[in-house]
Parts: structure tokens; sequence; C-alpha cells
């Protein structure tokens, strides 16, 4: 099926000129006012234009100009439109593809000024509205329906216009009916129209004698002239038309109006959920309806808005392409997390970052293996509504740091939109920083003191690699430990008397290369990492064993005393007051 695979907006709202890349399910997720609407607001626009006024131009000086570039139009697809329609779009397509083009020069115009333009891809030349164009774009792309975020609930689900939901919607429902029962329809319409159509072959008595004693009264003042009372049969279109809801509860109707807007945005996504129902398996349709909504799960509960999920999944493999703005991660299954949106704005506008799946393409073979991990469910939810990632190695970092973030600095992780993601050990940082870093997602990293030996030289982290004179300083220091049995590489392994980790928890204590070990400490926070220089986090806490119960005790100890009592270490407020500071390094551009 053919879809909108990317819009270029330039100077409509907070949009100042960017590429936005789309699926047939593409979530948009973005703090409030970052621009979300806007984009659904100018698609909608590209496909069925109207005059624009002063408020949706970024510059009033500059014109607005909305492209996009339609994907997957077979030679079966074109077969299935009207010959004129086909001629008119094919000399255009290459590859299934083929580029679009709106524009409005200045605020307010009539709509017959706003050209729609058509090029072949990777050609310069655009041809001005070609016979044709606008009626072959809509029978691609119907007008798209359109969902808001509730601002007019009651007007929209309660009324059957053609410019609301409900309408689109019912039209959507209900030509299959249509379709199945024009004949019977037709009949008992026919036997309408017979009984009180002016010509009626059948006319009703009553109408017949107003005819015949009217007529009488009107010789008097005009001879020769005789009048019909005419009452006019409705169309089956027209009879659809006219749709609209009723709210029953205990066999009581009541007025949409006088229901909250839970209820109200109940029934809107209910009627999606039966659109999809009725669309699903659906095949052999030429058009491609564009659903663009605002915040589905609004006002909805937890088990609903995994309900409207589905639907909105089952439309977008039936011939519907959904673009939809969120805030909740129940409406991104981890499979669609990589083609997800993540809108931000600054000086440049609104735009996205670097999808995932094209960050997991351009960073290395290994890193993919990092979209799981950094994207589950739990982690996506702060990952995705959350401007910086600080990645950590292990439990205790993740029970204990946020906690004594908060008491330090009298505010959450979350309220400085930084996400806390565990990784689960030290080969795991590198590899997903690369995916971050290629999502332009500002990140650090908090990391035990292996990561400078297994990880940072391996990865470059570490500005002279294995010639790093502190690395090997330190390096050569486990030698001198008889208790340390020593890898090809020179790094203590498993077999020792000390494990790797009280190896590395012994050199920490080394004062003969403490100074290496700082020095090692600020090369890699220049990169973004935060090094644990006493080895790990629980040194620094003074904690004697990595559990729930040693956890617990620290919180209760953070709740009842100074936190200067209780961490000692000038090192450990180093760290949080790095986390907040303005600037957060790409680590591979600096």
């Amino acid at each position: 099926m053919h879809f909108l695979s990317s819009i270029t907006i330039k100077n409509f709202k907070s949009i100042q000129g960017f590429t936005f890349l789309l699926t047939n399910y593409t979530p948009l997720v973005g703090y409030n006012n970052a621009g979300k609407s806007n984009i659904l607001e100018a698609i909608k626009w590209l496909l069925n234009k109207n005059s624009l006024n002063n408020s949706c131009f970024n510059n009033i000086n500059e014109q607005i100009e909305i492209s996009g570039r339609v994907e997957g139009i077979t030679e079966e697809i074109l077969n299935q439109l009207p010959v004129a329609q086909k001629n008119s779009i094919e000399p255009y397509i290459v590859d299934e593809k083929l580029d679009i083009k709106r524009i409005q020069l200045t605020p307010s115009v009539s709509v017959k000024s706003i050209n729609l333009e058509i090029k072949k891809i990777n050609e310069e030349e655009w041809v001005q509205n070609p016979n044709g164009l606008d009626a072959a774009l809509k029978s691609l792309f119907p007008e798209p329906i359109e969902i808001g975020a509730m601002e007019n609930a009651a007007e929209d689900v309660g009324k059957s216009k053609n410019t609301t939901t409900i309408g689109k919607l019912i039209a959507e429902i209900m030509s299959p009916i249509e379709e199945n029962h024009t004949t019977a329809i037709t009949e008992a319409l026919n036997g309408l129209k017979s009984k009180f159509d002016a010509d009626g072959n059948d006319r009703a008595i009553e109408l017949t004698n107003f005819d015949t004693e009217a007529t009488d009264k009107l010789q008097e003042y005009f001879p020769g002239i005789s009048i019909k009372l005419h009452v006019p049969t409705p169309v089956i279109k027209e009879i659809f038309k006219g749709g609209t809801l009723k709210v029953y509860e205990d066999d009581i109707g009541r007025e949409l109006t006088s229901y909250g807007h839970g209820t109200q945005r109940s029934i809107q996504m209910t009627l999606i959920q039966h659109l999809a129902d009725i669309k699903r398996g659906a095949h052999n349709r030429p058009s491609n309806t564009l659903l663009l909504i605002d915040e589905p799960e609004l006002y909805l509960h937890p088990q609903a808005i995994e309900q409207v999920r589905s639907g909105l999944k089952i439309l977008s493999e039936n011939g519907y392409q959904v673009i939809f703005t969120t805030h909740s991660p129940q409406m991104i299954p981890s499979e669609d997390i990589k083609y997800t949106l993540l809108i931000q704005k600054n000086d440049r506008g609104t735009h996205s970052r670097e999808r995932l799946i094209n960050a997991v393409q351009e960073a290395e073979t290994e890193a993919i293996s990092q979209f799981e991990l950094l994207f589950s469910l739990e982690n996506a939810n702060q990952i995705l509504f959350s401007e910086k990632v600080l990645l950590a190695e292990g439990k205790t970092e993740k029970r204990l740091l946020p906690y004594i973030f908060n008491k330090f600095h009298n505010k959450s992780l979350g309220q400085c939109k930084i996400a806390f993601t565990e990784l689960g050990g030290s080969a795991n940082t590198y590899k997903a920083m690369s995916v971050l870093n290629k999502m332009n997602l500002p990140c650090k990293a908090i990391v035990d003191l292996d990561f400078a030996f297994k990880e940072a030289t391996k990865n470059g982290l570490l500005n002279d690699g294995v010639d790093d004179t502190d690395f090997l300083t330190c390096k050569n220091k486990f030698s001198e430990n008889i208790d340390i049995t020593l890898s090809d590489d020179g790094l203590p392994n498993k077999q020792g008397n000390l494990t790797a980790a009280e190896a590395y928890k012994w050199l920490a204590q080394q004062e003969d290369v403490e100074v290496n070990i700082i020095n090692l400490h600020n090369k890699l926070k220049g990169k973004g990492v935060w090094l644990w220089t006493k080895g790990a986090i629980e040194e620094h806490l003074n904690l004697s064993a990595k559990n729930e119960h040693e956890w617990a005790n620290f919180k209760k100890r953070l709740d009842e005393e100074n936190l200067d009592d209780v961490i000692s270490n000038p090192e450990f407020f180093d760290m949080s007051r790095w986390l907040i500071i303005n600037e957060w390094l790409w680590f591979f551009y600096t």
C-alpha cells in the first residue's frame, strides 16, 4: 500500500524548515508546545488545501512550502484510478515514488491561488498543477481524518458534519452497508418518491386532495396554472450523512455533553477500534486514508489505551496511515520505537531527533543489540520523554542514585528531564552511547573502574588508547599482587585468589597509582563518562553489600540524618553537580 514517507515543512507555525520521516504507524513524542500538532496540521494541509492566515506563517515575509514524498504507488494502484487521473501522475512516478509540493505565498489568499506541484524524485524542476493532479491526489489520499485533543469533543462526536470526526468515521463505517443494501434502500426510497414526489405515480390521497383544492382556488386568480405539494425524497448519501450517535445509560438517552471528557474520548476511540475491526484484512483499496490524532490516550485508563493502540495498529496495516502525538509509552510497542519521532523545539524551531532505526544502522553493528536494552518498556517510558540520558552499570546505581540526586538537588532526575537507564554491565555502555549519540540524544555514563581498562581503550575513549601512560602504569600494577591472575591481555580474571572485581578494588587502594586513576577519571569525564575512582559506587557510599537490605538501610539513613553525614566522600557530590551542568556533550565530538 502506498503511503506518505516523508514531509518537508518550511515556515509553517513553529517549524522553520525540517524533513520528517514517516511510516504507516508513526508516533510523535515530545514535551508540550514542542510543535507536534503543527506537524499533523501541515500534513493535512498538503493533502487538503485551505487558505492559511497570518498565524500559520513562522515568518510573515516568507512563503509556506510543504512537500511530501509518496512511496508504493504500484501499477496495480495506478490501474484502479480513473484514466485522466492516472495519466496526470504516471509520467512523474519513478520506482513507485513521486514528490508533491504545495505553496502559499502570503497569508489569507484565495484557495484557487494555492497550487499543487509535482516532480520526479531526484530531479530539480517542479511542474505547476498539471490537469487532474488534485483529483488524482484525492483518489490516492482522501481527506484525512483528524482527531484533535478534545477541545470540542461534544461538537465533534455529537454531530455528523463532513468536517467532524464522527461524520468522517460514520462515512467509513457505513460505506459497506451502503454498498450491500443499495438495492433494497433504493426500492424503499422509490416507494416514498411515488407517494410524495409531485410527479409520483401513486400520490398519497391527502396530497392529491390538497393539489386539487389549492389549484381550484388558484384558478380564480391565474387560470391555467396548477400547483402540487412536493415532498422531496432523500438520496442514500443524505441519509447516511445524517447519522450520529445517541448515548444510553440505564435505557435513558442523554446528550453527550452531559458526560465527562473520559466518556467522550472513549466514544471517539471506540469508533476507531470498530473501524479497525471492519477493515481488518481489507484489501484492494486504491486509496490510503491518513488518520491524524492528537493524544489518542487522553482521559483513558491503561487497559483502554492498549485497546486503542491495537486498533490503530490494525488500521495502519489495512489502508490507513496512522500518525499521532502521544505522551504514553503504552502507545508505542517495542517494534515501533525505532520509527518514533522525538520532537523538540529550540532556536532551530520544531524538528526531530534522528530516528532510532537510522541511528542503529549508522552505529557499529554490535550496537544493534542495544535497541531492546535501551528501549524496553521501562526505559522507553523515560528515554522517549526526556531530553538527556544517564547510563549506569548496576543495580546499586539504579536503586540509590535517583534517591540521592533528589536529596542533593531537591528535585528528581525526571524534573531535570534526565532519563536514567541501568545497562547491567560495562560492555553495554559504549554501544548504548553510540546509539544515543546517533540519535543526537545527549548522554552521560557512570561506570566502574574496570571500564577504563576493558572498554575505554578498546573503543577509543582514552585519547592515546593502550599507549596511555596512566593506563599502562595502572595495568602494570596488577602484576605486583600474587593473588591476582592475569589474562593474556594483562588484565585480572576470575581464576586468582582475588576476583576481577576485588582486583580493581585493590588497585583503587594503591596510593602510588592514585594520581593515574584520577587522570583516567578526568580524561573520561571529558567524554561524558564518570569513572568511580574507588572502583565502584559501593566503596564511595561505604556499602558493605549489594542487596535490597543494604540499599533500604542507606535510604533510611538519608531520610533521618544529614546528607553530609551519610555521604562523606566529596567525589560523590562532584558527580551530582556534574549531572546537572548545562553542557551535555556528545562524546564522539569532544
